[in-house]
């Protein structure tokens, strides 16, 4: 088994992911349920976080058979397209994803650090909770949805996993942003104009920054 270099820089990203979002994180998991207004919608809250599991793990696997520790029919070509070294095409697009990847953990741990007290992982609103504007919230409304999604696209793209691309494209992105639209009609119910006002800061984007000419 050998670890090819968008692989290497993969691993080495997400031990750094890991180190930097512990404390923030942690804090989220422990403020999980407390809210003064919370659905338990399965749809809503277990949902994307179950799907996105199921994405890191086909992810995990499709970087072995990307590096030879997994081979055969069953692996490829659906986990990654070749367990050969990668070059020319190929490569690129393994690097591409390596760097939507990196974007991605941008958004997602600076979102948890701009949410900070307001921080829960699951979808409803704290007691003390306001609205925020500060750090990657000025740019999307959801931040670490945003970046929970470019992460694992970025990251099937550079284990080039067919399976994973699909899977985040066609089941992820759809229940996270369908919990982000779950997550501004209670803050609109609670927070009401002031909500609003900030919506309309950032062009009511809720992943992708208005400095880009599309997105949603």
């Amino acid at each position: 088994m050998y670890f090819n270099a968008p692989s290497l820089a993969v691993i080495g990203l997400t031990c750094v992911g890991i180190v930097v979002s512990a404390p923030v994180l942690a804090k989220g998991f422990a403020r999980r349920g407390k809210g003064v207004k919370y659905e338990s919608n399965f749809v809503i809250q277990r949902a994307p976080q179950y799907t996105a599991l199921l994405n890191i793990a086909i992810v995990v696997l499709s970087f072995l058979a990307y590096n030879g520790a997994l081979q055969g029919p069953i692996w490829q070509p659906a986990f990654a397209v070749t367990s050969a070294p990668p070059e020319g095409a190929l490569l690129i697009v393994s690097w591409i994803g390596f760097l939507i990847m990196f974007s991605g953990f941008i958004f997602m741990i600076g979102g948890w650090y701009s949410l900070g007290e307001a921080l829960s992982t699951d979808a409803e609103i704290l007691e003390g909770q306001k609205v925020r504007n500060n750090g990657l919230l000025a740019f999307v409304m959801h931040p670490i949805y945003s970046g929970i999604i470019q992460s694992l696209f970025g990251a099937s793209l550079a284990a080039t996993s067919i399976l994973g691309v699909l899977l985040v494209s066609l089941v992820v992105a759809p229940l996270w942003l369908n919990r982000a639209k779950y997550e501004e009609k209670i803050l609109i119910e609670t927070f009401g104009q002031n909500y609003k006002d900030y919506a309309e800061q950032v062009g009511w984007r809720r992943l992708v920054p208005r400095f880009f000419p599309i997105g949603v």
